[in-house]
């Protein structure tokens, strides 16, 4: 008897610890708030976040049954759960029976989720309508079940991904969104979308802690794009290029110069090389692969001279051993474009010294191409 009057005045101390703490739907929007200041490039909230993480881990540990019974906070849980909370917190609420019917299938949902059961998540999950839902509930719903559908339907995450946009605007949710959306429309041949995508990325959240994810998503991006990039398409990453440190953007605009011209994107590779070149240039930046690459880009037209005179003009000593395979490839291309045929009739046996002489000089370009490219992808 004594211990079970000892248990309820327990029961009871607990409950009165817990009258004292804030709410738990007001505990997610400190949270909230707090993620927000990270996508606007606060750096300390990266550092507050730990604690507050685990401070609402510790008052949901210890909340009273009854408490879940109130909406604001049974979405909460599932608002923390969706959006990387502990699982095993979701798991004892649900334990106590501490869900109203209407919160009862996202609360199974964001477990499931959350523990990587990724079909039963699907099945509790994608039948609901995130537009159905309170805002910030309702833009991290979306964004979960956008990766619940990936890698299978690309369409349909990009679909969910600007739902999420769209309720939460301004937010970490928003900011994650975006990146995420990049990231998938990069796979695709959407050269076109990937850039407005980009840009408004770079306008809007470029002080965002998580923006270097932003630039590595982006970067192996657009040399997976370059050959689909028009030069005015790639004109208009400029902008976003310039969000980079000055090194970081001279290096990945050599890099995409040196992909698009391998791809035959020789639009794209003039535009790229010209952001390297156009002053004030960057003194850590090298320079002459840009040169190289640009006048490379330009051999296949009929007055290359002043392009060709550059090639004969770099180092090669200066050069790695690919881009000097490159350079030769680009020289050989350059004199058959050039090599027009004499105007008087040619001496007996002459059309054929000539026609021999044309095919050794595009076997000696293919050949040199081939070493390039061979080279440049690393393939063995």
């Amino acid at each position: 008897m004594r211990a079970l009057l000892l248990a309820g005045i327990l029961a009871l101390t607990a409950t009165c610890a817990w009258a004292e703490a804030p709410a738990p739907y007001r505990l997610i929007r400190a949270l909230l708030e707090l993620q927000n200041q990270i996508a606007n490039g606060k750096a300390s909230a990266r550092v507050e976040q730990p604690r507050l993480l685990a401070e609402i881990n510790r008052q949901f540990a210890s909340a009273p049954t009854e408490v879940w019974l109130e909406p604001r906070n049974a979405r909460a849980a599932v608002l923390f759960t969706l959006s990387g909370g502990s699982a095993r917190g979701m798991r004892q609420i649900l334990q106590k029976g501490g869900f109203a019917q209407e919160e009862f299938r996202l609360a199974r949902g964001a477990l499931a989720y959350a523990e990587g059961h990724a079909d039963k998540a699907r099945e509790m999950l994608m039948p609901i309508d995130a537009r159905g839902l309170e805002p910030a509930l309702g833009g991290q719903l979306a964004l979960v079940q956008a990766a619940l559908v990936l890698p299978a339907d690309r369409e349909k995450a990009i679909e969910l991904l600007g739902l999420a946009r769209l309720l939460s605007p301004g937010t970490l949710v928003e900011e994650t969104a975006l990146r995420r959306q990049i990231s998938v429309v990069g796979q695709t041949a959407d050269a076109d979308r990937f850039a407005d995508l980009a840009h408004q990325y770079a306008r809007r959240f470029k002080q965002s802690l998580y923006a270097q994810e932003f630039r590595e998503s982006f970067t192996a991006s657009v040399v997976r794009l370059g050959i689909t990039v028009s030069a005015d398409k790639a004109a208009a990453l400029e902008p976003i290029l310039a969000t980079f440190e000055p090194d970081e953007r001279c290096r990945l605009a050599i890099l995409i110069a040196r992909t698009t011209l391998l791809d035959g994107a020789f639009r794209s590779t003039d535009v790229f090389s010209e952001m390297v070149m156009r002053p004030p240039v960057d003194q850590s930046c090298d320079v002459m692969r840009a040169r190289l690459y640009r006048a490379a880009s330009h051999v296949n037209e009929p007055n290359a001279s002043q392009h060709m005179l550059i090639l004969e003009s770099i180092d090669p000593a200066r050069l790695t051993a690919e881009d000097e395979s490159l350079r030769q490839a680009a020289l050989a291309m350059g004199k058959l474009v050039g090599s027009w045929p004499e105007s008087k009739a040619p001496a007996a046996g002459g059309t054929a010294q000539s026609e021999l002489r044309g095919t050794s000089l595009l076997a000696d370009a293919q050949k040199a191409l081939t070493r390039s490219d061979t080279l440049l992808r690393g393939r063995p």
